[in-house]
């Protein structure tokens, strides 16, 4: 196998797109923070945290593509993955997800980015090995799916982001429900286009034994309350609600949610019909997206 190719295969395991979830939540957790508490968050530290936790999570995506790759290999999509299309063998997929996950926590540890740092990446790693393996395979039980792959995740990569400057799990309401709404709607969207062959592999899993409309209907009304939790939070800015308890954000970020709204129509299959949607143009709007998100709360932050 040449050597460019087991490289460009090793980039792919690690999925450095998904990295804008976690960068995402933790930027908003700082930020927030930083408001409520008055402090100036020092940027090497939180470089060193947010590649911690990318790490932690590409070495779990490599994990998850070792323990399915049978089964990608006869899905249409993820049979391009890098271990069913043969660009990784799957004991070398297998070791570099364990390095990976290794490299993570030394980060933390070598960088004493603190105990409840230290906590929140084993609750990520121990919820996704829970997600993923045997005898547990959260991802193929209903009920259980939906909390571990939509809930606990955006909690802890939040937290991730908080407890970096913060001594206490004490964040404010909204935007715990902002990070949980968002990526409860769109998860299970997500799962909802893979429905057939979930039924085919016969996983027991929300989206194959719950009808679709509820479904449906539940992630949009997920997505309502992340779209409403975000409009609070800059309509606290002028406090309405204690900001300690509920968080804020300045007015002017609510010039940003609206903007992210521009996109809405590019969801309009995966919001109508879930199953036929494009994944891999999903993947990349998603994506797109939520960079376009961080660089202007980033932005917004520094200038005001």
């Amino acid at each position: 196998m040449p050597a460019k190719e087991l490289l460009l295969g090793l980039a792919h395991l690690m999925r450095p797109a998904e990295w804008s979830k976690s960068l995402g939540n933790m930027v908003l957790a700082v930020i927030i923070a930083s408001y409520i508490f008055n402090f100036i968050p020092t940027i090497p530290k939180f470089v060193l945290g947010f590649f911690s936790v990318a790490l932690l999570w590409s070495g779990l995506y490599a994990l998850n593509d070792y323990t399915d790759w049978q089964k990608d290999a006869m899905h249409k999509m993820k049979r391009k993955r890098p271990i069913p299309s043969g660009a990784v063998s799957p004991i070398v997929g297998l070791v570099f997800s364990l390095v990976l996950l290794v490299v993570s926590f030394a980060i933390a540890l070598l960088f004493s980015l603190g105990t409840l740092f230290l906590i929140c990446l084993l609750v990520m790693l121990t919820n996704q090995l829970f997600y993923t393996l045997k005898p547990w395979n959260f991802k193929k039980r209903p009920i259980l799916d939906l909390i571990s792959g939509s809930m606990i995740n955006p909690i802890f990569r939040y937290y991730a982001g908080w407890v970096l400057f913060m001594p206490f799990f004490n964040s404010p309401v909204l935007p715990l429900l902002f990070v949980i709404g968002l990526q409860f709607g769109g998860y299970g969207l997500y799962r909802m286009s893979g429905k057939k062959f979930e039924k085919k592999q016969s996983y027991k899993s929300s989206v194959v034994l719950f009808g679709e409309k509820r479904l449906r209907i539940a992630y949009y009304f997920a997505l309502a309350i992340a779209s409403l939790s975000f409009v609070a939070l800059c309509l606290n800015s002028i406090y309405l609600f204690e900001p300690v308890k509920f968080g804020f954000l300045p007015l002017e970020f609510l010039a940003l949610g609206l903007l992210m709204l521009l996109g809405v129509p590019f969801y309009k299959t995966a919001l109508k019909d879930p199953q036929n949607m494009n994944m891999r143009q999903m993947y990349w709007i998603t994506y797109a997206q939520n960079l376009a998100f961080i660089a202007g709360m980033i932005v917004l932050y520094f200038v005001l």
